[in-house]
């Protein structure tokens, strides 16, 4: 039995780099759901509220930075089969988001209180919001890096980095009374030691080339990019801001528990199409069939975002268990939930898959579907409930659509 998988582990790359990201992966969630829940415990439901509003504007503003970390795979993919060396694209690379997330950070700034009033929280959490953001556009460069070289160990230690720091101290901050401000100070400090290690690790390969990089074709692809990740980012984000805006300090601190939970089947399969995607560029780069690594890639998400809604539907009192008692109003989100983001995972691999092969006509597909969903949800949110069946239903339509037309249309034999 061991010699059995040890062979299938060795003869398919996805399930050998893919469980080298799994198990990193799983440490990371399990450090953030940690985060998650222990700030959940010591803020308590409203200031939660507070923080679940911020952090997913923080989600749904790095945006950006999700587009970097994509596009740079995908040219670090293509150099790396060209056998072209890298250098000149990652100093240009570095200092290109350097300047945007300075712009970014600065922008919020100016905001900050508009921002603050409008989501009826303190300023200087939405401060604290503005040097978050600031990292984060530049943390993308190493990652994106180490993805496109298949360097996926490193990748995976800098998210275990990030994420054991930001609990410990998270949790020595709120202790000491910073509240919501405590919580996000140590995000900021696991993300600045993330890219302090990312920097390092990436270092020997920013030399060998004195020529200039042009970034013409870096930007034009990017684009699409972004509105891919736009579109990628506010659905998985945007309810929880929502929630805050529409329903009581209470009820917003019900949503955003069910909404960590829930998430966790979108998360869980994260490993898959982080490894995918550099190995599918490098694949359509070459000219290299890829419709089988995507079916493969499906099924083994689909098992692990499967596992996490079975754990929910055989236990659904999970939520009081792991927040307390005063979570308990949160139990009917949790199962419909998990399975809006079961869908979702699944539109998630098909959206990084045509990405890789750079077929920008399912950007089109996936942002109308975005659209329809944020229209939905503000039209239909008497309740939190109502809010979950309305991205249920949204969700379900995408990931059936998403499924008929890249199946059919066997985008994976196109060439380069």
């Amino acid at each position: 039995m061991k010699q059995r998988l040890m062979r299938r582990l060795s003869g398919d790359d996805v399930l050998r780099y893919g469980s080298v990201m799994f198990v990193a992966s799983i440490a990371t969630h399990i450090l953030n759901y940690l985060y998650q829940v222990t700030m959940g415990r010591m803020l308590g439901p409203e200031e939660y509220g507070i923080f679940g509003a911020l952090f997913a504007i923080f989600y749904m503003s790095s945006v950006v930075s999700q587009t970097l970390t994509t596009s740079t795979t995908s040219f670090i993919s293509r150099l790396k089969a060209g056998g072209e060396s890298t250098g000149a694209f990652i100093s240009g690379a570095l200092r290109r988001s350097g300047m945007l997330g300075i712009a970014v950070s600065a922008s919020v700034l100016i905001a900050s209180g508009t921002i603050a009033e409008l989501l009826r929280v303190p300023l200087e959490d939405v401060r604290m919001l503005a040097l978050i953001l600031l990292l984060t556009f530049l943390l993308p460069v190493p990652w994106g890096v180490l993805r496109g070289m298949k360097r996926f160990m490193a990748v995976g230690s800098l998210n275990i980095i990030s994420a054991g720091a930001k609990l410990v101290i998270g949790v020595v901050l709120v202790w000491l009374g910073y509240g919501v401000t405590g919580a996000l100070a140590s995000t900021a400090l696991g993300l600045l030691l993330a890219l302090i290690a990312g920097i390092l690790l990436i270092s020997p390969h920013m030399g060998g080339s004195s020529k200039r990089f042009s970034f013409s074709a870096f930007y034009s692809y990017s684009l699409p990019v972004l509105v891919a990740m736009l579109c990628f980012s506010v659905p998985a984000n945007l309810d929880v801001v929502l929630a805050k805006y529409f329903f009581s300090a209470k009820e917003a601190g019900l949503y955003a528990s069910a909404s960590v939970l829930g998430k966790i089947s979108f998360f869980f399969p994260s490993a898959i199409y982080a490894v995918m995607f550099p190995m599918i560029a490098e694949a359509h780069a070459k000219g290299e069939n890829t419709t089988g690594l995507l079916l493969r890639c499906l099924k083994y998400a689909s098992a692990l975002s499967g596992g996490v809604v079975l754990l929910y539907w055989l236990f659904p009192g999970v939520v009081v268990t792991v927040f307390g008692s005063s979570y308990a109003a949160a139990l009917p989100l949790l199962l419909p939930y998990s399975i809006t983001m079961l869908l979702f995972s699944t539109s998630a691999i098909i959206l990084n898959y045509h990405l890789a092969i750079r077929n920008m006509r399912y950007v089109l597909l996936f942002s109308g579907f975005t659209l329809l969903e944020v229209l939905l949800l503000l039209l239909f949110h008497e309740t939190p409930l109502q809010m979950v069946q309305v991205m249920l239903a949204a969700n379900l339509a995408l990931s059936a659509t998403s499924l008929v037309y890249t199946l059919r249309g066997r985008h994976g034999q196109e060439g380069a």
